[in-house]
């Protein structure tokens, strides 16, 4: 194709005047004739924009091709290989576990700590002794019960024999049984309240932290256990999801927990909630962690990531390779027998700076990866990777 820049300029002018009478007569009118006459030139010139680049691309193309004077500029090569690609998104979690305790005192044993049998940092098994409250005045109430009983116990084996040489009656027996009994079981009650005032351990774990002090006072429902015990081997991760993520997210899928500073762990969505937040419109995740890794504190905040899509044995490119034209076409430029040919590509998600190519490129292409910017279609080049 032959283009003229004599010819050019005309038909610039020609569309340029065009365009001022246009804008002389045209649009809708706001009752101010000078701004009227400015809108309409704003409009038009815009118009006109596109067009001209496009006149300006087939010119700097033609004398590229044209101008023997110019040498071939020199460009880098990479070959168009087909992979997997994956894109992920990724949303904030922390750590925590169902082996977490505080201990408080039991509700029928609260009072003054006597004694506390554990430090922090050591090992304790369910139902280990923790600590000991003041349980004084209960283990007096025992004392006074037992004289009683030991009364009743007296009378009514006293008024059993004699009922049994037929003096007295069977009336008195079993009020004097019924007597012992009832202190019987006032003592097993009061024993049973003095367990209580002793505080053992739920689960087994690492005692973690211990509030109280002996001769401070435990109470049920204060701020402040006695002490707290983790079990570090049961960590896991919770994360909430967006709602709109509900028909990619499923129990078994692959996950990264990712944690500042420390390695990211390969994981799997082993619960996913049956619930949507109204708040935030999302729903909960659980990730379990490996056991026994110390690091894995309960409350560590980190984030985990999902892969959204994936793709196998596809066309993958650095997304910095990929252009627009004039038409907002997105392109690459290959190599063809040491000329540029522009090739429109249709491009899918992208992910790190990488970017899917569904149409346009098979693989085995060698594409141009660097002095692509500044090529036009069937332009030569020199191949300098070095």
């Amino acid at each position: 194709m032959n283009h003229n820049p004599t010819q050019y300029m005309k038909h610039f002018i020609l569309v340029l005047t065009s365009a001022m009478i246009l804008a002389a007569c045209g649009g809708n009118s706001t009752g101010n004739a000078t701004l009227d006459s400015l809108i309409a030139q704003r409009d038009s010139l815009k118009g006109l924009q596109g067009n001209i680049a496009k006149e300006l691309a087939a010119i700097e193309e033609q004398i590229a091709l044209m101008d023997t004077s110019i040498k071939a500029p020199a460009v880098a090569v990479m070959p168009v290989i087909r992979q997997d690609f994956k894109s992920y998104f990724q949303v904030q979690g922390y750590v925590t576990t169902d082996a977490q305790a505080k201990i408080f005192p039991n509700p029928m044993g609260q009072g003054i700590i006597k004694k506390i049998y554990v430090r922090e940092g050591d090992r304790v098994s369910t139902g280990q002794k923790l600590a000991q409250v003041d349980d004084a005045v209960t283990r007096q109430m025992i004392g006074q019960l037992e004289v009683n009983l030991a009364v009743e116990t007296e009378n009514y084996n006293r008024l059993k024999k004699l009922w049994e040489q037929k003096i007295g009656s069977e009336m008195q027996v079993l009020q004097a049984r019924r007597a012992k009994e009832n202190f019987e079981e006032q003592i097993k009650q009061v024993r049973e309240q003095i367990a209580q005032y002793t505080i053992t351990a739920p689960i087994s774990g690492t005692v973690d932290k211990i509030y109280l002090k002996e001769g401070e006072a435990a109470a049920m429902g204060s701020p402040m256990p006695v002490m707290t015990i983790i079990n570090p081997g049961n960590n896991y991760m919770l994360a909430d999801i967006s709602e709109s993520y509900i028909g990619i997210i499923s129990q078994g899928q692959s996950a990264e927990v990712i944690i500042p500073n420390l390695d990211t762990i390969a994981t799997k969505i082993s619960l996913i909630g049956n619930t949507i937040k109204p708040a935030n419109r999302t729903f909960e995740v659980r990730m379990d962690l490996p056991p026994n890794n110390t690091n894995m504190k309960p409350n560590l905040v980190g984030s985990v990531r999902f892969a959204d899509y994936v793709a196998d044995s596809t066309v993958v490119l650095p997304s910095s390779l990929i252009m627009k034209d004039a038409e907002e076409r997105s392109f690459v430029f290959i190599n063809e027998n040491f000329k540029a040919k522009k090739v429109i590509v249709t491009t899918g998600k992208s992910f790190e700076g990488q970017t899917e190519i569904l149409n346009g490129l098979v693989g085995g292409e060698s594409i141009i990866s660097k002095g692509a910017r500044k090529l036009v279609d069937g332009q030569e080049i020199r191949i300098a990777n070095n």
